[in-house]
This record gives C-alpha cells, structure tokens and sequence, in this order.
C-alpha cells in the first residue's frame, strides 16, 4: 500500500507541545491559563488574538521544528512499514514549506534533517497545502494518517484515514476513520485496514459440513435415500454409482428443472418414485446431515477482520440446507457451481471468483478437503489450507497466519 503520514500531531505531539509552551507565554504575559484544553491552536486554546499568536510562533517555531522529538516507536513503526512491502509518503503542510522563498527553503531542510536524525523511515516527502485530499488522490495515497479534522473528515470520503488522537479532533467519526493512540496502534489499525482487502473462502462438504465416516454424513444421507426407494440396493456399492451418476449433472441447476439427473439416477437404481417424492425425501434426509458448528461460528467471527466467502461444489436442492447451517446472508460472497455452472476443480471457477472481486491472488485463503481442489488454487497463486472440519485449530492457525502477513 500507499500510506501517507502527517507530520505535526502525527509524528509529534503538537497537542502537548501547545499546552505546555503556550501556558508559559501566556501566563507570563498575562497570568491566565488555558481556556480550552481540546482547541486545534494557539489562539483556541488560550482566547488570545492574533498578534499574540503570531508573536509566540515567531519565538517557538524554529525550536519546535528542530527540536521537539518524534512520537514512541515512529521510527520502529514507520521501517515495518517498509519491511512489509509498504510505500511510505510523508505528506506535510508545515508552515512555511509550500512558499518559493528563502524562509520557505529553510524549513524543508528543517524538515529533512528532522526526519533524518529522528530515523523515520520514508520514501517520499511532499509539501503540500493545508487541503490533502489531491495530493492524496494524486499519487494513489491507499491510507492517510492525519489528526486534522478538515482533513480526516474530507479525505475519508474516499480512502481510510487513521485520525491520531487529540482532544481537537475527537468528534471525527465515520466509517472510514480509524482512531489510532500510538504509533503501535496505526500499525494494528493499518494491519486492519489491509485485511479489509484480504478474503477467506471456505469449502463446504468436509469443511462444513460432514463427510466424514461414523458421523451422519452425506454418504450415510444418499445411502438412506436410494433405499428409501429400492430397499434391495446393496449398501456397499450405492454412494460410488450415485456419484458416478452425479458428479457432473446435480451441479447444474438446468438438469433438474428438466429432471435430466433424477432419470439417470432412477434408471441406474429403479427406483420407485417421482421425481417430486425423490427431490422432497432428498431434502428431508439431507437436512439430518451433521455440520461443525464451530467452524461456522469462527467463520462468522472473521467478519469484523477480513471478508468471508463460501465456494461449493452443490445442486440447487442443497442451497435451502447450506443457508439454514451458516446462514449465507453474513457471507460477503457465496460462490456456488449450480449457480455458475462450472465446478472445481475446473479453472474457470476459480477465475469467476477473482474476476468477481477484483482481487489479486496473494489475498486469498482458500479452505478445501480437497487436494485437487486445493491444487489449482495454488497454481493460481493462491494460498491455501487443505483441511476437514475436524481439524479447526489448523484452520485457525492458517486464517491468523495469512492475516498477519
């Protein structure tokens, strides 16, 4: 990412500086104190007029520009930054440094040398008017830290801003503002931002749902249902020959609205019914199929961290029973092969979910039983935890891997 970084009251801690500094002109001059703790300035803090304010600028700001240290671990938060692959761009509308002057020349150096013996880490410095929000747009700025209200409140409007705290600016709120306290804060609230634009996606049979032998799986609800119908069908060699009959056409919402499917699994085991009893029982059976509700319960926990999406291989019939199990409206995407008509582990499922999120690869866990499924998945650049429900704490281990990255 982009991240632009303020100086004074991001880097510093003008609040402070104000109150200390302007109590002692002030008193000294004339044995009052402060008026309004949470002011933006000099002259909101203490009630005074502008010549006041000019007058204690003209005494304080070389020695405020050049000596007033950087805020705890900016210099340690700013080179992770770095090392995490960020670009970092100092965005500064410090008094004096937009002029083409001598006074204004000055205080760019000032500025440099700060940065410099203060180790914070930048690629860029861009002295800019008070209004940010072109410079940010300009150089595809992706987070701003800032703690001036007009700022925060304008620049919000079109990417995160992280507001560092002060009492002037503590009325800035918005969906896109994120208040930081400390320089270790930005770093979590940036970690959060990141994983705004990060996307788990899970697999629902195995993962979800069970499929796992000894428990009331999806093999034991076809079992039941073909010889709900044909009570002579040897057990052993029904759930091979249903796939057999199934693997392509149950993914596909057209071969049942024709009953295409339900012909050719009647045929192969003669059953004894309508295509409207067998679809009716499947749903009765199928709905006893046992699920991993603390998988489900962690996904949805996800939802503040990153985006959460399902992608299954399923038929129409099984939509209603996914929904009731995790309850699809939380999902930010619901990817799901009848809908599509494509399945894994065929490619073009897997660039339908790229293509519909405008997302790049590195930004993808994928979580699947399935190694084949989980193969194409990573030649897409994709990463990946191959895993049944039963294994949660795998799970876990992988989701707080890939969001701390």
């Amino acid at each position: 990412m982009n991240i632009g970084i303020d100086v004074d009251g991001v880097l510093t801690d003008i609040e402070q500086w104000q109150l200390d500094y302007g109590s002692k002109v002030v008193f000294e001059k004339y044995h009052t104190g402060i008026v309004n703790s949470e002011g933006y300035d000099i002259k909101e803090i203490f009630d005074v007029d502008k010549n006041l304010d000019d007058e204690f600028w003209r005494k304080y700001l070389y020695d405020y520009a050049k000596n007033e240290p950087a805020r705890k671990f900016a210099n340690e938060v700013t080179k992770k930054l770095s090392n995490d692959g960020n670009k970092v761009y100092i965005i500064t509308a410090r008094f004096l440094t937009d002029r083409d002057t001598a006074e204004g020349q000055k205080m760019r150096e000032i500025v440099r040398n700060w940065l410099k013996e203060n180790e914070i880490y930048h690629d860029e410095i861009i002295f800019s008017p008070d209004d940010k929000l072109e410079i940010c747009l300009n150089n595809n700025i992706d987070v701003m830290i800032d703690d001036k209200v007009e700022n925060i409140n304008e620049i919000s409007k079109h990417i995160p801003v992280i507001c560092f705290n002060a009492g002037y600016n503590k009325e800035c709120k918005g969906e896109n503002i994120y208040r930081a306290y400390s320089w270790y804060d930005v770093y979590s609230k940036i970690k959060e931002i990141e994983n705004k634009n990060k996307i788990v996606i899970f697999d629902w049979g195995g993962v979800i749902e069970s499929h796992k032998e000894g428990e009331y799986s999806i093999d034991k609800a076809i079992i039941n249902l073909i010889k709900h119908f044909n009570s002579k069908e040897d057990e052993k060699t029904i759930v091979e020959r249903y796939h057999a009959q199934s693997v392509e056409d149950i993914t596909y919402h057209i071969y049942l609205e024709n009953d295409r499917w339900f012909e050719k699994i009647k045929k192969e085991f003669n059953l004894e019914c309508n295509s409207q009893e067998f679809y009716d029982y499947y749903i009765k059976e199928f709905d006893k199929i046992e699920y991993y509700k603390d998988v489900v319960e962690f996904a949805h926990s996800l939802k503040d961290k990153c985006k959460i999406a399902i992608l299954s291989n399923l038929g129409s019939l099984d939509k209603q029973r996914l929904d009731k199990q995790v309850d699809l409206k939380v999902f930010d995407y619901v990817w799901l092969s009848f809908e599509l008509n494509c399945r894994k582990p065929k490619e073009k499922i897997y660039e339908i979910v790229e293509k519909d999120w405008k997302i790049e690869p590195k930004n993808i866990l994928f979580i699947d039983d399935s190694k084949e499924n989980i193969e194409v998945a990573k030649s897409r650049g994709w990463n990946t935890c191959l895993a049944t429900g039963h294994e949660l704490d795998k799970i876990k281990d992988s989701i707080s891997e890939f969001l701390n990255k």
